[in-house]
């Protein structure tokens, strides 16, 4: 240790290369930095760093540097960024001292790892522990002086490393500590406090400033600020502050004047074994019906969907206000007796959009503490933690609930390593990657039954439905798309006073226009229209600009073919956009190439189109879509009328607009039965827009159609096109 901390001492002081993640990221030679390309290439660089001697896939390269959406050159474009780096490294370091290798399935950076400067970091933390408080505040300055900025400053928005920012919240920990017993309060609060503000959860920083206060004589602020972390813990996270930092509050609430004395000795440490958590929030109230679904996690329990002998990982997904989360906790309540050893929540945060996804290190950090270990044994390496925390966990029956999860990345440090404990995971994505990697069960929620949604009415309103009462609750809950979110506050709305009757809350929402604010409560956690806004900002951008332009389709079934004419993009690519907007849940593939829409989902991108898309844009989209509907119905019309055509094809006169394939009189009825709600909503929408003379044409192919084509049975063209004809 002593001789590779010296080795990247001396790549610190500009004797040799340094490689730099702690900032942007650089190569420096003699303190200059050498030119690395764009952030493509420097995104490989950070990559390989990041994994110094190891293998990294090329595959995981590509779908970090383009965040799952690959051009199809991609793979080339690494070979590429990999080729330039293997000519900038050759010219900085010394013939096979850096170097990087083909090696399948990836590329592998050879380097000694003292030059890296996150390896210097971890090195002055990892020597620091034990030495005099003077020598380990000296080590741990010496480490935070490395950073030059945010990790990764320069590639951020491509590659992420949290354990990068956990090293430096660490170093600093460490060094509040050694400062704290030098007698150096003063001088640390200003920092603390800003460390503070910016990592509300962390209690080891939490208590270091309680402390630091109350040394100074500030001991109100020091209990105002535990007042302020337990408040926020409690509310966002459903969770009590740790032992150590309420024990600590106690003896400040006291006046412990033991406490002004410098020591090197923990406040308080706790014996690892001696508490048994029972974090789940409380049970929900005005639960109702998902039987399935609780039957199927009492076989998951049982081992009824696992094999012998392997982890219970079920996972419950499904899109905003479904109720994933009601339903883990009010199951995790009923079975909290088969977990004699605890039940453990976190609430991570993966799609909240006033705060950053919860690193798996914060809360492997918290689950060590209420599993008994002292906040100043929790590991500084997250590797560490993890071993700890499965060690803790191998002989012991723990239900493991995390909400609100994001990735499989956020999720797999914090699963126990044996089946006698069960981890059940909410989120609003597909897992894909968790399944595959783990083995985990999927459940994929949808909306309540019709019958479970009445009754959720009742509980929450808190009276049964009387006489003409009961046709209006049942459209009451088939305008809130008995959604349980929205059937919760529509409930809370009839509970609230006389002031909404059914009948009132049912005219109010009949109203397309004003639905998603009848639906909206002041509480962010309670408004359908903040959870539908939550999914859409955690879109990639391309994917939140078709949800806008699918708030200008006027019909309900949409394919890959009209969404690329919205797009103006090419069918393949609005297919997968399509398909990763099902993954997130904001519209759901129905059959093949076909994709709906709840209605309250349809309405918000509704919202969001007319808030965020120029009149421009707008008109430009629609005609598109316009565009679409003539040429497939003129191709549909030639198919069955061949002999009726003497002027050209519409597909010449828009050639940029997407065709289906249509060949066959068969394959033209196939488009017509699936597309003829589209078309006459498309003519409907257009009237008012403006483009009559196309309008017209559409309109009287579409009445063609309805005359014609006698495997389409009974149609009934609407009262607007019957008008245009």
């Amino acid at each position: 240790m002593a001789d590779r901390t010296n080795a990247s001492r001396a790549a610190a002081s500009g004797t040799g290369p340094r490689f730099c993640l702690l900032g942007p990221v650089q190569v420096l030679v003699d303190e200059r930095p050498v030119p690395m390309g764009g952030p493509g290439m420097r995104g490989v660089l950070a990559m390989l760093l990041l994994e110094p001697n190891q293998v990294v896939p090329l595959d995981r390269m590509v779908d970090v540097l383009w965040a799952h959406e690959p051009p199809a050159s991609a793979r080339t474009m690494v070979q590429g960024y990999v080729s330039g780096l293997r000519q900038r490294l050759a010219a900085v370091a010394a013939i096979g001292e850096v170097r990087i290798t083909t090696t399948p399935p990836g590329y592998r950076l050879v380097v000694d790892e003292s030059l890296i400067d996150v390896t210097l970091a971890r090195d002055l933390l990892a020597e620091a522990a034990g030495t005099p408080p003077a020598r380990r505040a000296e080590l741990l300055r010496a480490a935070r002086a490395l950073w030059r900025g945010p990790e990764l400053a320069d590639v951020s928005n491509r590659v992420t490393a949290p354990e990068l920012t956990e090293l430096r919240l660490a170093v600093l920990e460490a060094r509040f500590d050694a400062e704290l017993v030098l007698g150096r309060h003063h001088e640390i609060i200003g920092e603390l406090t800003q460390l503070v503000d910016e990592q509300p959860f962390r209690e080891r920083l939490v208590g270091q400033l309680m402390l630091a206060l109350y040394r100074a004589g500030r001991r109100a602020t020091a209990l105002a600020a535990y007042q302020r972390f337990a408040h926020r813990a409690s509310d966002e996270l459903g969770l009590d502050p740790g032992p150590r930092l309420r024990a600590l509050h106690v003896r400040i609430l006291r006046d412990d004047s033991s406490l002004l004395e410098p020591s090197p000795e923990p406040v308080v440490s706790p014996r690892l074994g001696v508490l048994v958590p029972a974090q789940l929030p409380r049970t929900p109230s005005g639960f109702a019906g998902r039987e399935e679904e609780l039957d199927w996690l009492n076989r998951l329990l049982t081992g009824g969907h696992r094999p012998p002998g392997a982890p219970a990982i079920g996972v419950l997904a499904g899109a905003a206000g479904v109720g994933k989360t009601a339903l883990a906790v009010l199951w995790g309540h009923r079975v909290a007796d088969r977990f004699p050893d605890g039940q453990l929540f976190a609430h991570l945060r993966g799609f909240d959009g006033r705060h950053a996804p919860v690193s798996s290190a914060d809360v492997l950090t918290r689950f060590l503490v209420a599993l008994g270990v002292g906040a100043q044994d929790v590991p500084t390496e997250v590797e560490e933690r993890v071993a700890l925390y499965r060690s803790i966990l191998a002989d012991r029956r723990v239900l493991v609930l995390l909400d609100d999860a994001r990735d499989a990345e956020q999720i797999e440090p914090l699963l126990p390593p044996a089946s006698a404990s069960m981890v059940l995971v909410t989120t609003r994505v597909r897992p894909d990657a968790l399944v595959a990697r783990t083995g985990a069960r999927l459940q994929v929620l949808g909306t309540l039954a019709a019958g479970a949604a009445e009754q959720v009415l009742e509980l929450i309103a808190g009276a049964p439905a009387q006489g003409r009462d009961r046709e209006l609750r049942r459209r009451l809950a088939r305008l809130c798309g008995h959604l349980p979110l929205a059937l919760r506050i529509a409930g809370a709305r009839l509970a609230g006073g006389p002031g909404w009757s059914v009948a009132d809350l049912v005219t109010e929402l009949a109203d397309e226009r004003s639905r998603l604010s009848v639906l909206d409560l002041a509480d962010p956690a309670t408004s359908v229209r903040a959870a539908l806004d939550v999914t859409y900002r955690s879109l990639h951008p391309d994917l939140a600009g078709l949800v806008c332009l699918l708030g200008l389709f006027p019909g309900t079934r949409i394919g890959p073919y009209p969404a690329a004419a919205l797009g103006g993009t090419d069918v393949d690519l609005a297919r997968r956009r399509l398909r990763a907007l099902a993954a997130s849940f904001v519209v759901t593939e129905a059959s093949r190439e076909v994709f709906l829409m709840h209605d309250l989902v349809r309405l918000h991108a509704a919202e969001r189109a007319a808030g965020e898309l120029s009149e421009v844009d707008k008109a430009d989209a629609r005609r598109r879509l316009l565009h679409y509907y003539l040429v497939g119905a003129d191709l549909a019309h030639r198919r069955l009328r061949p002999d009726r055509h003497d002027e050209p094809p519409l597909a010449e006169k828009f050639p940029d607009t997407p065709r289906v394939p249509m060949t066959t009189p068969g394959e033209a009825v196939d488009w017509i039965e699936q597309e003829w709600t589209n078309l006459l909503a498309v003519v409907e929408s257009g009237l008012d827009s403006g483009q009559d003379e196309e309008i017209v044409q559409l309109a009287r192919m579409a009445s063609e159609f309805a005359e014609g084509t006698r495997t389409l049975g009974p149609v009934g063209l609407s009262r607007a096109v019957r008008l245009v004809v």
